[in-house]
Order: C-alpha cells, then sequence, then structure tokens
C-alpha cells in the first residue's frame, strides 16, 4: 500500500500475476518505476492509498502495508493514522475470502504510535482474524500483524 524504493513492490511482481502499489510521494513512484523497469504487471499509483477503491475494483488475495515515510527522504512526510484507518477497511472490503493483510507499523517515528495503536483498537474491536504478531525484543523496533479474511 505503499511503494517506496519498490524493494517490496519487486518481489511481489516476481511471484504475482499484477502489484498494485500506491505511494504519495513522486519521487518513491520514480525509484519504484526505475526499480521495476523490466516489470510488465505493475500498476504505480501516485495517490494515497485511502484512495484505493477509485482504482481497484476486483477482489484482491493480499495487501501489504509497510507504513511510515519513504527511506532517505523527508520523514516528516509520513502516513497518518486516520488515512490509513480508512485504506485498512477499504481494503478489507476489497480482500477475497480467505486473502491476507500484511501491516508493519514503524513506531519509532512521529505519528507511528498513533498510527499503530489507532489500528490496533480497530483490529482487536472489530474481531479480525489476527493469525500473527512479529515484534523484536527492542523497544521501539517495528510491529507486524498478519490478518487473514475468513
Amino acid at each position: 500500500m505503499t511503494a517506496g524504493n519498490g524493494n517490496d513492490t519487486l518481489f511481489l511482481a516476481n511471484i504475482s500475476k499484477h502489484v498494485y502499489a500506491f505511494d504519495i510521494s513522486q519521487e518513491a513512484i520514480i525509484r519504484s518505476r526505475k526499480r521495476l523497469a523490466e516489470k510488465h504487471n505493475v500498476t504505480l499509483i501516485c495517490d494515497s492509498h485511502v484512495n484505493i477503491d477509485k482504482y481497484i475494483k476486483d477482489k484482491i488475495r493480499l495487501f501489504i502495508f509497510n507504513l511510515g515515510y519513504l527511506p532517505n527522504s523527508d520523514e516528516l512526510r509520513i502516513t497518518k493514522a486516520n488515512d490509513t484507518l480508512v485504506a485498512f477497511k477499504k481494503a478489507y472490503d476489497l480482500l477475497e475470502e480467505g486473502g491476507y493483510i500484511i501491516i508493519t507499523f514503524y513506531i519509532g517515528h512521529r505519528g507511528g504510535k498513533d498510527e499503530y495503536y489507532l489500528l490496533d483498537d480497530y483490529i482487536k474491536k472489530n474481531r479480525f482474524q489476527l493469525l500473527e504478531t512479529y515484534r523484536q525484543d527492542r523497544i521501539e523496533s517495528p510491529i507486524t500483524y498478519i490478518i487473514r479474511k475468513s
């Protein structure tokens, strides 16, 4: 749900029929386009992930949210908690039965904890099928959730 530098998008393009990658940063789209130059199964979209329903109409098997900011760029331009919650809800609606959402929260940067707490609360209150939670034993290390739609 964020293109970033295109590393995850390239990995997914190698194992998927088609990949949609969103990013609000034109710089991220440019970096990703360079990395994905030989791939023809990727659609790069310079827009917020909150607008996924404007671009995607079909059911999707997997959504990956890699939140935070574009590495080696402006750390003030970040994913926002309320936007990510809206995008998560829309992604879940577009998710096919048996599909997955993988979401990684980076709580060590400005706004990261707000994003984590808002979505964590929503996920737990709505009893989503949370298969796994990954977190290293360091303070403020990233937290990853794997959610399955059943």
